[in-house]
């Protein structure tokens, strides 16, 4: 340490001129004659006032002994800046033969200091010589340039480093009482200081027992807002001059800090170290066994510094033994965050192992846990310009813990009744902004995710990766990968926030998702069951969950397959408007309390946050449903109508449907909140089946009609056959007469003309 040097070399050089002169001085000469004229002295030469109103003795041997009382120190016209009561010092004379310095006892007594630094930032203590004043106007050739006083200046100080110091042995050195107040009028300042200071066998190359306490207040200049403060050290001490190198072992330092401006008071703290070395020509600083305690809070550490002076570099592992974040909070008088569980952030612990430059820091491994979480993390900071790269690998992380107690529904299925100041707590926090932007437009970096074991307001994750970077405003996640609920969410997204408004957006990929314990678990809505399969775009603008909500935007194509509408039966649905129509009942105990499907299919398209469904279809083998309609998530509500057509087979003995109604396709009517009974949300319109059944009756009286009109037709068709037939039976009778007759007019005629014929062949003849 070349400080270290040029003092002992000069403290040796002052002790020896000290002594020859003192050991001249005190045989012949009363030292108490010379006040005068050494005030005289120091104020022609230095500008300095001094106050020597106490005796001046010494000794000569075996020890040269100086002793001083009542002293005071002035600087110019200036109030006295130092005081002290007593001033003792006692130098060994044979040990200077062999140059060695014994000093058996240093001690300063009730010391006072009071140092000013005005307005215009001059201190009391800088002050210029009477010498300086008056030479300061000249600037003659005779002067020493700054270069050449410089050079000589360095050469002289290499010169007295590279001569041996001399052997310095102290026996004690005492500072009682020493008072110093430091008053500063540019920064509103005053602080008042009281020390003692206590060292024992001080030597060279050993180490020697160092004690020191003290006591400081802080205020403003009219002694408002003080912070006080009291501390104590102990340690062994050592130096090394030839090595520039000293080394401090066994530290202790305890320290109590009282002010209203902290959260509590008193705040202690202890700091202990099994070592501490610094190493001026290599610039290295090496603490071992570092530990810090304080509110039940134990951090231990090990650093290492290189080139500190130059190209600062360091190292350290730094340990959090375990202890109770939320005792901590209460000790320090912080409001605990609202939390459900009143066990969560009872225990914590971390390891840190962290090394860098002025240009990057490292941390690797950093090792927490937290209640029943452990997460392992690795990041690497660029500090110029700022950018991270940061990897984070987490189990067992249930949010719900850390986040208050959600209201209950209570007996009548309203809400539990809340006070004023919770409703204005929760219309700020929903008026609030959701997203940090000037936070976010200054983040640049990337950062790995993966977690296992994750709950977020009772959604329940196995896996979550994702990779996401930051820049200048642009947040990407890509991608995101989850695993929950017996499938896998595949999705990208995106955070702009370089423009006015926010803009989020998300292309989500869901593969096999159980659709019912996922929503049951996170909006405690149980109205649908199935896999569930689903792929498509979404926007939202805006920073705060009412503007997101309210500006969604996209396009989804959705596909459940076994599934159940849960909670609504359609088929009962249908069947109690069956028999309404008909001003029946019907038996509830035969139907299920679900709609089991095989499939449901339909595209989604949103426009400021109104879902619409277009191409509705559910199939199973009991329905067909097809359907249309809107689910406003602002409003929380749904307005939809389903057009379901029954299986008659199954239900003749539940509603009597016959063959007929299974031809047709029943309105069904879903109007509600979320919030209500899924038993309720859904009715038959009943107009649309007394329209249906009119239509029935319309087709079954004009059925009749055709039959009737088809028998009449038949029957008169047949009474025209047989009329037809009877005709020409008749007229197949009279022919055959007609043709008898002919035959047997024939035949007469025949038989008379053959008698004609005898009867001219008899006249003939």
């Amino acid at each position: 340490m070349v400080w270290i040097k040029r003092l002992s070399l000069l403290v040796a050089g002052l002790l020896a001129i000290i002594a020859i002169l003192l050991a001249y001085v005190m045989l012949f000469v009363n030292p108490n004659d010379f006040k005068d004229e050494l005030k005289s002295v120091a104020l022609e030469k230095a500008n300095v006032n001094l106050r020597l109103d106490g005796d001046i003795s010494w000794s000569f041997f075996p020890w040269l002994g100086l002793s001083l009382e009542d002293i005071g120190v002035a600087l110019g016209t200036d109030a006295e800046i130092v005081q002290f009561d007593r001033a003792e010092f006692g130098l060994a004379i044979l040990p200077l033969l062999e140059q060695k310095v014994q000093v058996n006892k240093v001690s300063l007594v009730n010391v006072k200091a009071r140092l000013n630094k005005d307005a215009q930032g001059q201190g009391n203590w800088q002050l210029e010589t009477a010498e300086e004043v008056s030479g300061s106007g000249s600037t003659g050739s005779n002067a020493p340039t700054t270069a050449s006083a410089s050079s000589e200046q360095a050469n002289d100080e290499n010169d007295a480093i590279n001569k041996k110091l001399p052997d310095i042995q102290l026996d004690e050195l005492r500072i009682e009482n020493a008072q110093v107040e430091y008053r500063d009028e540019q920064t509103n300042q005053l602080i008042n200081a009281t020390l003692n200071v206590q060292l024992n066998d001080v030597q060279w190359d050993k180490a020697w027992p160092m004690v020191m306490d003290i006591a400081v207040t802080q205020s403003d200049l009219q002694g408002q807002s003080p912070i006080k403060a009291k501390a104590t050290l102990n340690a062994n001490l050592a130096v090394f001059p030839e090595r520039e190198f000293l080394t401090l072992d066994s530290l202790v330092l305890s320290a109590d800090v009282e002010s209203t401006a902290l959260p509590t008071s008193p705040i202690n703290a202890k700091l202990s170290a099994v070592k501490v070395d610094v190493d001026l020509p290599q610039e290295n600083v090496l603490i071992d066994g570092l530990n810090l305690s304080s509110f039940g809070v134990n951090l231990d550490a090990k650093i290492q510094a290189y080139q500190v002076l130059s190209e600062p570099q360091f190292s350290a592992v730094l340990s959090v033994g375990e202890f109770n974040p939320r005792y901590l909070l209460t000790r320090l008088k912080l409001p605990l965050p609202e939390m459900s569980d009143e066990t969560a952030m009872t225990k914590a612990r971390a390891n840190i192992t962290v090394e860098g430059d002025l240009n990057s820091i490292i941390a690797q491994p950093i090792s927490i846990a937290l209640d029943d979480t452990n997460i392992e993390a690795n990041a690497v900071v660029d500090l110029s310009p700022l950018r991270w790269d940061i990897k984070v690998a987490g189990k067992n992380l249930n949010l719900d813990r850390y986040l208050p107690t959600p209201i209950e529904p209570n007996e009548n299925g309203s809400k539990e009744a809340i006070t004023e100041a919770q409703i204005e707590e929760k219309a700020a926090a929903a008026a609030g902004e959701l997203i940090p932007v000037e936070l976010i437009r200054g983040l640049n970096g990337h950062v790995g995710l993966t977690f296992e074991g994750l709950t977020v307001k009772k959604l329940k994750i196995d896996k979550i990766t994702l990779d996401s970077t930051q820049q200048n405003g642009l947040v990407t996640v890509s991608p995101l990968n989850v695993a929950l609920y017996k499938g896998t969410v595949s999705s990208k997204a995106s955070l702009d926030v370089r423009g006015k408004t926010p803009i989020l957006d998300v292309s989500p990929a869901i593969d096999g998702v159980q659709i019912q314990p996922l929503l049951m678990d996170f909006m405690e809505m149980d109205k649908i069951a199935g896999s569930t399969f689903l792929n498509g775009d979404l926007r939202a603008k805006g920073n705060r969950m009412d503007d997101l909500i309210s500006s969604l935007q996209g396009d989804l194509l959705i596909d459940i397959r076994n599934g159940a509408l849960v909670g609504t039966n359609l088929t009962k649905t249908v069947c109690e408007g069956i028999a309404a129509t008909r001003k029946e009942q019907i038996n509830e105990q035969l139907f299920g309390k679900d709609t089991p499907f095989e499939t449901m299919r339909f595209p989604a398209h949103i426009v400021n946050g109104r879902v619409s469904t277009p191409g509705l279809k559910i199939s199973s083998a009991g329905i067909q449903v097809t359907g249309d309609g809107v689910v406003s998530l602002p409003d929380s509500s749904l307005n939809y109508q389903a057009n379901v057509g029954v299986a008659g087979s199954a239900l003749d003995k539940a509603c009597r449907v016959n063959e007929k109604l299974t031809r047709l396709a029943f309105p069904i009517v879903c109007k509600g909140q979320f919030s209500d009974d899924p038993a309720g949300l859904c009715r038959p319109d009943l107009k649309g089946f007394a329209s249906l059944f009119a239509n029935i009756a319309k087709e079954e009286l004009t059925l009749k009609l055709d039959e009737e009109k088809a028998e009449l037709k038949a029957k008169a068709e047949a009474e025209k056959a047989r009329l037809k037939e009877k005709v020409d039976a008749e007229k197949a009778r009279l022919k055959a007469e007609l043709e008898e007759k002919r035959k047997a007019e024939e035949e007469r005629a025949k038989e008379k003309l053959k008698e004609k014929l005898k009867d001219k062949l008899k006249n003939l003849l």
